[in-house]
């Protein structure tokens, strides 16, 4: 058959044109598949100047090997079409200039769960000495939400990129929450430390806290003053419309909507609370500063170690470690106006110390208020200056005083009685001043480096008997003898061991010789009572008062007093004497 004149130009434009439309459409499919392909890499992503701190943060976290797709883009073949589009429409925004400054993005579980399916099954790990367990927190409501991965995991936080965001787990925990309750319970992250913790010259063993049913709150504080509550203006930085903004109270819709059905960070809506050592802790404040901050401010001045007059600075040993109010005032009681108050006694110091500290509370007593009433008397005899003012030093003494009596000196001991010694020394160079005779402290100067003392303040005025003899620390310390001359410290010590050593332990210093160490042959401070009995001998009864206090003999006449040797007699001593 013949070909009509013209077809089979026709014919060829028409297979050129298809031919282009093919390669055209190729080409457009090449292009598409490269901008996907191009648009699907981390490094495009980081090319729009607003994405540049997340694409930083991803580039240093654990993360930095997974594409920014692979987490943003849920799994699936829907969510495959999805990413595909939205690709190519981030290039289209970008070549426009169309995108906004205000990045936003969700992360879905599923997109976690392609790589950590196994936090479901092994969720229980240790996060910085927390135990967590991923399985409840996603397979089950939380104070009635339900919470997402990226609940507890930033996008974005601090310059890290999804990571553990640590004050939503605090929000969460505490918001609404009685301290020591249901969620805000300790041992539900923390498990009791079996170890001895130093801080400060200060030791404590957390084994004690369960043998002693010790609250954590007594030392610890829990969430801050803060409430973590959600400023209404907060709502406008995203919201405008008035149905919106209306519905601000309903709690339940709220976390619904911002929480579960899309990630909205919990600091966007509430205020930051605080977990942990808090600056109120180290400034010996608390949740009774917030209604006793003026009344109470003399003992929180002491215990922190201030507030005196001529006197460095001297924290409490349990200030610095961050021990509050109530880790003494836990004893519930009535106070003078007829309220409720907490109190504090040697029952406070036993419920963390164990039952032995109840000597040491009681010296700390006796200590502060034996100086206070030598000091106030002190002042009494000090004529009143003539004209309106007093001087100087007097009034620091005074001012001394007052704070140890106002704030009860045993809430930092050894500040307290540095206050009334410098008071009394101040009280003595105005008696100079004024002519008047100095008097000496009515307290022993002895033992003050000792770290012993830190603890048992006081102990030079404990007097009581050893092996049936009496004994007094006041001396042995003014002599410089260090408390482990015959204590062991604590560690080393065995159950019901007092001193060291037996009997024959005092004989390396009191019975040395006399001729070389006469200070120390006071025989009658240890054996006092000789004198009040005789002996049988081969001569006779045998009285110590007649050749002691008669006769006026010296106890080195008849015994031998050399080191290392009992106090035996001399067998020529009464022959000298009587042939």
């Amino acid at each position: 058959m013949k070909e009509q004149p013209g077809t089979s130009g026709r014919s060829s434009r028409i297979r050129f044109a298809a031919l282009a439309a093919g390669l055209a459409a190729g080409l457009a499919l090449v292009l598409m598949a490269g901008a996907v392909e191009v648009s699907s890499t981390p490094r495009f992503c980081g090319s729009c100047h607003v994405m540049g701190p997340y694409y930083a943060s991803w580039k240093t976290s654990s993360h930095r090997q997974v594409a920014c797709v692979e987490c943003h883009i849920a799994p699936g073949v829907t969510a495959e079409f999805r990413k595909k589009y939205e690709a190519l429409s981030m290039v289209a925004r970008y070549f426009t200039g169309t995108y906004g400054t205000k990045p936003w993005t969700e992360v879905d579980d599923a997109a976690c769960l392609r790589c950590h399916e196994r936090r479901l099954i092994e969720g229980r790990e240790d996060f910085r000495g927390i135990h967590f367990d991923h399985t409840p927190h996603l397979t089950e409501m939380r104070r009635g939400k339900k919470l997402r991965c990226t609940s507890c995991h930033s996008q974005i936080v601090q310059g890290s990129h999804i990571t553990v965001t640590s004050s939503t787990c605090i929000l969460c925990h505490f918001k609404d929450a009685q301290p020591g309750q249901g969620t805000a319970r300790c041992t539900l992250c923390h498990a009791v430390p079996e170890k001895v913790v130093k801080r400060d010259g200060m030791e404590f063993d957390h084994g004690e806290v369960v043998r002693f049913a010790m609250d954590c709150s007594w030392c610890h504080a829990h969430a801050a003053e803060s409430e973590g509550r959600v400023p209404k203006e907060r709502c406008a930085t995203c919201h405008n419309e008035p149905t919106h903004l209306a519905a601000a109270g309903d709690v339940d819709r709220m976390h619904r909507a911002h929480v579960s059905e899309h990630k909205v960070d919990c600091l966007h809506c509430h205020l930051e609370m605080d977990h942990g050592a808090t600056a109120d802790q180290r400034t010996g404040r608390g949740e009774c500063a917030t209604c006793h901050a003026g009344g109470h401010s003399p003992q929180r001045d002491l215990y922190a170690g201030v507030g005196g007059r001529g006197v460095a600075p001297l924290p409490s040993p349990m200030f610095l470690a961050g021990v509050r109010c109530q880790g003494c005032h836990f004893i519930a009681a009535t106070g003078s106006r007829g309220g409720p108050v907490e109190r504090a006694d040697d029952i406070s110091c036993m419920s963390c110390h164990g039952p032995t500290y109840r000597a040491i509370f009681q010296s700390w007593q006796r200590a502060v208020g034996q100086r206070t009433e030598a000091v106030r008397a002190a002042l009494r005899e000090i004529p009143p200056a003539s004209g309106r003012n007093e001087p100087p030093g007097l009034e620091d003494a005074r001012a001394n005083l007052q704070l140890v009596e106002r704030a009860r000196g045993i809430h930092n001991v050894g500040y307290a009685l540095a206050l009334l010694d410098k008071a009394y020394e101040l009280q003595n160079e105005e008696r100079q001043r004024r002519g008047l005779p100095r008097r000496a402290a009515p307290w022993p100067r002895a033992g003050q480096g000792s770290p012993c003392l830190q603890c048992h303040i006081g102990i030079e005025t404990q007097s009581g008997s050893f092996n049936g003899r009496p004994y007094a620390h006041r001396p042995h310390l003014e002599t410089g003898l260090d408390c482990l001359s015959c204590h062991r410290p604590h560690q080393e010590r065995q159950k019901g061991e007092i001193v060291r050593f037996g009997e024959g332990g005092c004989d390396a210093c009191h019975h040395r010789d006399v001729k070389r160490a006469p200070q120390v042959a006071d025989c009658a401070g240890c054996h006092g009572d000789v004198t009040k009995k005789t002996f049988k001998t081969e001569r006779g009864e045998f009285s110590h008062a007649f050749h002691l206090e008669a006769a006026g003999g010296e106890c080195a006449l008849c015994h031998s007093l050399a080191a290392g040797k009992p106090p035996a007699v001399n067998p020529k001593a009464c022959a000298d004497c009587h042939g």
